[in-house]
């Protein structure tokens, strides 16, 4: 029997609880990655369980329940104090006692920190999912003193882990890989390809609905929460320009958010509101479905720590224009498996849209590209074998 073997029996054995630590339980991002690594340690083994502080959708608590872990609902109020917050937290995790307590560094991200050393847990982990550009010095100070509580942050991307510490570490699975004294080091988010190709071919009803609707149409399409740094609001801009050019264009937004209301309005000022479904929030599965519907796929963030919707489209083989800014900029060759443009800026977004959309054979060549690009990078074996050598360091 092999070491690596060897390791994985006993930690099936022990049976170490780990417990997770996330803000809340929606539908975005950050939750859907934590689904993933939940996912993960249950089939390496660990006694998994879930601790949500905030809000939380019943669905996507379902999906983390299906994944076999124990999830607990606090369901405290935002408006609770940091001293009632650290020490009830603390409570918490003594009374759990968990091997390990792994933080999804969201705010307040470094108050279950300092909870799981009141606590005493023996080892405390830590990722982080959103980019240290647009904050100031308070965060990275906050965050450079959460990384002297933890054993180990992990970063979602290597443009993430510079923006915080500097430099990257990203794990090579392709030879040992020492990790005793890494403080910081990069694990990419990644998808299930097989969940997606399931999800595309299963021909939900609103799926098969909205494609009668917009039979004919070219889609410009994207799925996204509609905040103001998901910059939706320059794609609005950048698609009453391809209308000029292509009048059969027609843009599919799967999605809610606090700038719904703004972004419709925009849309009747550029008067493009009749050429534009507003799909609302879904469930994955029926977002996945929505995306099989897109010509293009559009990502123009303002800032984005990875860009989980954008391999999801190339998961698809979608081609994608993407805004050139922090972990998106990593997840393409530009012009080869994707268009990267400056953010912000709505005339060359309509440009690159323009000239996929003219371009059914370079849509079809893009779109393979980008699928072997995930295939290759970011699938879920590849993040599962990551995180199995994380933990065995950590825990051995």
């Amino acid at each position: 029997m092999s070491k690596r073997e060897m390791l994985t029996k006993m930690t099936k054995a022990v049976k170490k609880k780990v417990l997770i630590a996330i803000p809340c339980v929606l539908r975005g991002g950050t939750e859907m990655q934590t689904l993933l690594l939940a996912r993960v340690l249950v089939e390496l083994g660990y006694d998994v369980e879930v601790y949500s502080y905030f809000e939380n959708d019943p669905l996507v608590v379902a999906e983390f329940k299906a994944t076999g872990a124990v999830v607990k609902l606090l369901n405290w109020s935002r408006s609770i104090g940091a001293i009632r917050f650290i020490r009830s937290l603390a409570t918490i995790f003594r009374e759990s006692s968990p091997a390990l307590v792994h933080v999804q560094y969201m705010a307040p991200g470094l108050l279950p920190i300092i909870a799981g050393r009141m606590a005493r847990v023996p080892i405390v982990l830590a990722t982080v999912h959103y980019p240290g550009t647009p904050h100031g010095i308070v965060a990275h100070g906050l965050l450079r003193f959460g990384t002297l509580s933890t054993n180990c942050f992990t970063c979602v991307s290597e443009a993430v882990e510079k923006s915080w510490f500097g430099d990257s570490f990203l794990i090579d699975l392709e030879k040992p890989t020492d990790l005793s004294g890494r403080r910081h080091l990069t694990i990419p988010n990644a998808v299930d390809i097989e969940a997606i190709d399931k999800a595309r071919s299963a021909g939900l009803p609103k799926v098969i609905e909205t494609a009668s609707k917009l039979k004919g149409k070219m889609i410009v399409g994207t799925v996204a929460r509609l905040s103001r740094e998901k910059g939706i609001n320059v794609l609005l801009e950048a698609f009453a320009l391809v209308q000029k050019c292509i009048p059969d264009a027609h843009m599919l937004i799967v999605g809610n958010g606090n700038q719904m209301d703004n972004l419709q309005s925009l849309a009747r000022q550029l008067g493009i509101d009749n050429s534009i479904t507003w799909m609302g929030q879904l469930s994955w599965e029926t977002a996945i479905g929505c995306v099989g519907l897109m010509d293009v796929v559009a990502i123009p963030s303002r800032f984005e720590g990875f860009g989980l919707t954008a391999v999801e489209a190339m998961a698809c083989c979608k081609p994608v224009v993407a805004s050139r800014v922090d972990g998106l900029a990593e997840l393409f060759q530009d012009g080869v498996n994707g268009y990267l443009v400056q953010a912000n800026n709505t005339s060359v977004f309509a440009e690159a849209l323009i000239a996929l959309l003219k371009d059914e054979e370079l849509r079809k060549i893009m779109g393979i590209s980008a699928r072997k690009h995930v295939e290759q990078y970011y699938s879920y074996p590849l993040f599962k074998e990551r995180y199995r050598v994380l933990y065995e360091a950590e825990c051995a």
